[in-house]
């Protein structure tokens, strides 16, 4: 098969995403099937570091995501992806790659446009689906008066398929003629009676950058992982420091990919990237923003957290389901200075009850199809 792959079109980099993409186009690739990616910039380099085919197009960049995020409108607003224009011009790109191309599915993941391109050129589609974008789970009392999006996506389904739609996550969730979830039931149970969606698991894009050239990993070593919050601080830097001295830990934090790497102490490291796949097993425990892809992650790995999501709808749900779970605690932001921060780490750390359900949790997950199961759903378009 050909199988063309569409992530998000934002300029700003969406990692989370295109590592689950990634994963799958590697499991295809591995099976024989041609991939190629429609994607911008910072994106289509990590795809091109991998070996991919990249076609690439302009992004659009974004604005500060670290803003209160209540819905899936918030998202797209603040990634700049709700100007109608950009819209067409996406429309009119894709339709160049589709007719050069050919291909035999689309694989989308957050790219308001990819129904349209999908229908009119009558190629299947299939969707990454999740909690965040389900149309079921919005806040429709925060737009009392509807929204700009709606607009856009009535605008776009009318002009170009000459069809209706009533809300903008109807266009970009319920179209897909395949969907995938890259978790599994016990974390979004409120997907199970999505038609013709498919549970994978955790979906691991490999981009491996080894552990070689890391410091040796002490005892009770914590990740913080800091680069995309709010509350990534010089404040915050001194309270994870006498975080580590309250709870006898020592700290590795990643503040953001253009950081510098330097010991702030004896306990506390700064880093601009860390390997979590590669380093998670070696960790005693995981503080973190409460993102998709680090939660399920912690979950695989059995590594137990502690999630501070801020005020963004998708990682509040996150956090939620890791602490229902048994495997962590959702915390707020004033748990971060360091008496309490140092007692949340060491009760996630210590408690026998939290490791027994974070192994819990990973044995589910593993038994998860994962990539492989996602080019099968795949694969069974051609039945």
């Amino acid at each position: 098969m050909k199988l063309l792959f569409m992530p998000y079109p934002s300029a700003t980099g969406t990692w989370g995403c295109t590592v689950y993409q990634l994963a799958i186009a590697q499991e295809a690739r591995r099976r024989g099937h041609r991939v190629l990616f429609h994607a911008c910039p910072p994106t289509s380099r990590l795809l091109r570091e991998n070996d991919f085919e990249v076609r690439d197009f302009e992004g659009v960049r974004g604005e500060n995501m670290a803003t209160t995020i209540d819905d899936i409108y918030d998202v797209f607003t603040a990634l700049s992806l709700d100007d109608g224009d950009y819209w067409d011009q996406l429309i009119e790109w894709e339709r160049q790659v589709i007719d050069d191309f050919r291909p035999d599915a689309i694989v989308a993941d957050m790219r308001p446009t990819a129904t349209v391109s999908a229908l009119r050129a009558g190629v299947p589609l299939v969707g990454m689906a999740s909690i965040g974008t389900d149309p079921r789970l919005q806040r429709p009392e925060n737009r009392p008066e509807g929204h700009p999006l709606d607009d856009l996506a009535r605008r776009t389904a009318r002009r170009y398929l000459g069809r209706t739609v009533d809300t903008f996550p109807e266009l970009l969730f319920w179209s897909a003629d395949r969907k995938i979830a890259s978790s599994f039931p016990a974390f979004e149970p409120e997907l199970a009676d999505v038609p013709g969606l498919t549970y994978v698991g955790y979906l691991d894009g490999f981009n491996r950058r080894g552990l070689d050239e890391l410091p040796p990993r002490p005892e009770r070593l914590v990740v913080a992982y800091l680069s995309t919050v709010g509350w990534n601080s010089d404040t915050m830097i001194r309270s994870l420091a006498r975080t580590a001295e309250l709870a006898d830990l020592r700290i590795w934090c990643v503040t953001n990919a253009n950081g510098s790497v330097e010991r702030f102490d004896d306990r506390l490291t700064l880093f601009d990237y860390l390997p979590i796949d590669e380093l998670l097993p070696e960790c005693r425990g995981l503080l973190f923003h409460g993102g998709q892809g680090t939660s399920l992650a912690s979950l695989y790995h059995a590594v137990p957290s502690v999630a501070c999501p801020g005020q963004n709808y998708e990682r509040v749900y996150n956090a939620d389901r890791i602490e229902s779970l048994g495997c962590g605690v959702h915390a707020s932001v004033l748990d971060l200075r360091p008496r309490a921060l140092s007692q949340l780490l060491a009760r996630v750390i210590e408690d026998p009850a939290i490791s027994a359900a974070t192994s819990r949790a990973s044995e589910m997950l593993r038994a998860m199809p994962g990539a492989a199961g996602a080019v099968d759903s795949i694969e069974g378009l051609r039945a």
